[in-house]
């Protein structure tokens, strides 16, 4: 970890910028590097919130930045198969407002642009949960990318979307399956890689690159952001200066352990 631009701020220092939640995602995609976010959100007593590698991007090179909106699923058999049930499924969602996806975007739509739909798929794996046109709405409406812990499907078309970012389990064709959208916007619990889960409530933040994914507290956003760039700047100084050839004790007494 860099020694230098993060001295003098403790755990206790946490500041708070006036911008917005674009801004904020710009400012991160600029600066931001995996490892730079784990540095320093350890600098704030944070180390277990990095996820499982199981979450992968669709491309590498994918930055996915955004304040999470989480989203509980759960499995569903094929409806057909009892008519008589899948008709007493869809008259409850009508008595609380519409299918849960619609609700779910109707999250998104009335929240600030710059979300991040995080899907808690309860670990199925059948079938695919989100696809291309679903990541449209989302995207027309807000939404930044997706974390899934399960799948998505129509990748060919995903991939050509100008700013969507999506990091995946997998991916499938097959749409059916069945799964249903139970919570949003309340508190999920996603597999982890230090601890067993990583707990991502409404407002946190995902950052997740080439490096993997990792959740940062809602309450330690700018101050992270701040570091961050704190340790950009410290290490485009320090590229230079090894590029330049700077001798290996001068290094290692000008910038510590590597």
């Amino acid at each position: 970890m860099p020694h230098g631009p993060l001295a003098g701020l403790t755990k206790d220092v946490v500041r708070r910028l006036n911008i917005t939640d674009l801004e904020r995602i710009e400012r991160f995609r600029r600066a931001g590097y995996g490892g730079a976010v784990s540095d320093a959100l350890a600098t704030l007593g944070v180390t277990n919130t990095v996820l499982s590698d199981r979450f992968k991007p669709l491309r590498q090179g994918m930055q996915l930045v955004g304040r999470a909106i989480p989203v509980k699923l759960h499995s569903l058999p094929d409806p057909s198969l009892d008519p008589a049930w899948q008709r007493e499924i869809e008259a409850d969602w009508e008595a609380k407002g519409g299918h849960p996806q619609k609700r779910m975007m109707r999250t998104i739509a009335n929240e600030p642009p710059g979300s991040v739909l995080c899907f808690d798929c309860g670990g199925d794996m059948q079938p695919a949960h989100f696809g291309e046109m679903s990541c449209q709405l989302a995207y027309a409406h807000g939404c930044r990318g997706m974390l899934i812990a399960g799948n998505c499907r129509d990748t060919q078309y995903v991939l050509k979307m100008p700013d969507f970012p999506m990091f995946v389990f997998g991916t499938r064709p097959n749409a059916f399956g069945g799964w249903t959208i139970l919570e949003v916007n309340k508190p999920i619990y996603l597999p982890g890689h230090v601890t067993h889960y990583v707990r991502v409530d409404p407002g946190d933040y995902v950052f997740a690159d080439n490096d993997g994914a990792q959740i940062i507290p809602r309450q330690l956003v700018d101050e992270v952001l701040l570091r961050v760039e704190a340790i950009f700047e410290f290490e485009n100084r320090e590229r230079e200066m090894l590029a330049a050839g700077m001798p290996i004790d001068e290094v290692y007494k000008e910038f510590g352990v590597l």
